[in-house]
């Protein structure tokens, strides 16, 4: 008997939320409701044009529904499996989206998957759907948006997902939220069976989802972040004269905090080393940060930096270098507001 499709919404049909859509519905175990905004009627008329390293060159494609509202995901009164939120991760957007998910949420079916960057972004969907298992994912993909209707996507995809354990009691026992994480990844897998044979594409099943997205903030707390400040790509920053003074340094001072919250295990020499050594010289990349600069959008700051360096201050670590970036980026987050504003 084939398994039973899942319904699926998805909200955020950027880079990483397309190239979720369509691993989720090439699995032939899904159907997804994707929530669009701006681009909404592009894509309902031609679809996505995607050029990717792990599905090659997919043209017109779109979900099978698409909705230009989360109220308009209601309509149809489907009753959910999941919802894929893979917006920006930042705390206005957050609490906008929190008080719209309600109607989409049907208790013991239901399951949240954030697939977004940064630190603690799972304690106000905890606290506002305490019943309801929460899935935590981080990927390192390489999916950007680079028209409001292509997807270029460079690298393959290699995420991790396991259940963040708000809470474990009778209403909400601890094997219903790993068996949500367990069926999520493998509905992904599913989808990425031609991928991981092109492209080494995979999505692993997490016990410790906390601490990998401490693995994933060496990357983006000096990556992303060091790349936007100079506006450079990644092999510009490794090639030039701060990749001793400022991204290994980085890294090792969210490996100590990382290692005072009791993550050492995630955040290893062998990991930082990796981190450094990974990318090639001559990388074009451009981060999600930088990409986000150089569109006018607001930047994830407080979920990359902000929340890493409050458990910095709690646990007694010294963090100089980052603090300073995080000091320069709130300045450029500042002229983006204020910019934005007189446009408003």
């Amino acid at each position: 008997m084939p398994p039973k499709i899942k319904d699926i919404c998805l909200i955020g049909a950027g880079g990483v939320g397309t190239i979720a859509a369509y691993i989720l519905e090439k699995s032939q175990r899904a159907r997804v409701t994707a929530v669009l905004r701006s681009n909404y009627a592009l894509v309902k008329q031609h679809g996505f044009d995607i050029d990717s390293v792990d599905h090659g060159n997919v043209r017109n494609w779109r979900p099978y529904n698409v909705v230009s509202s989360i109220a308009s995901a209601t309509t149809n009164k489907q009753s959910y499996g999941f919802i894929v939120i893979t917006t920006k991760a930042l705390p206005d957007l957050t609490s906008s989206l929190i008080s719209d998910l309600k109607p989409l949420i049907t208790p013991q079916k239901t399951a949240l998957a954030l697939l977004q960057n940064g630190l603690a972004i799972e304690a106000p969907f905890a606290a506002a759907f305490p019943n309801t298992p929460i899935l935590s994912g981080v990927s390192m993909i390489g999916s950007q948006l680079t028209s409001e209707t292509t997807i270029f996507h460079q690298y393959q995809d290699v995420s991790k997902v396991g259940a963040y354990f708000h809470r474990v009691d009778d209403t909400l026992p601890k094997a219903t939220q790993f068996d949500a994480a367990r069926l999520f990844v493998e509905i992904y897998n599913a989808g990425l069976v031609d991928a991981k044979l092109k492209s080494g594409a995979r999505c692993v099943l997490s016990k410790n989802i906390v601490g990998a997205r401490w693995g994933k903030l060496l990357w983006n707390a000096s990556f992303n972040t060091l790349c936007t400040l100079p506006r450079i790509s990644v092999g510009d920053l490794l090639s030039g004269p701060g990749r001793n003074t400022l991204l290994e340094p980085t890294m090792r001072e969210v490996a100590a905090i990382a290692t005072a919250a009791g993550y050492g295990d995630a955040v290893s020499e062998n990991i930082v080393q990796l981190m450094l050594h990974d990318s090639p010289l001559t990388s074009s990349f451009r981060p999600s940060m930088l990409v986000d600069l150089e569109n006018g959008r607001p930047l994830e700051l407080d979920v990359i930096l902000g929340a890493a360096l409050r458990v910095a201050k709690e646990k007694g670590v010294s963090t100089p270098v980052l603090s300073q970036v995080y000091e320069l980026l709130n300045v450029v987050q500042w002229m983006l507001v204020q910019r934005a504003g007189k446009l408003s």
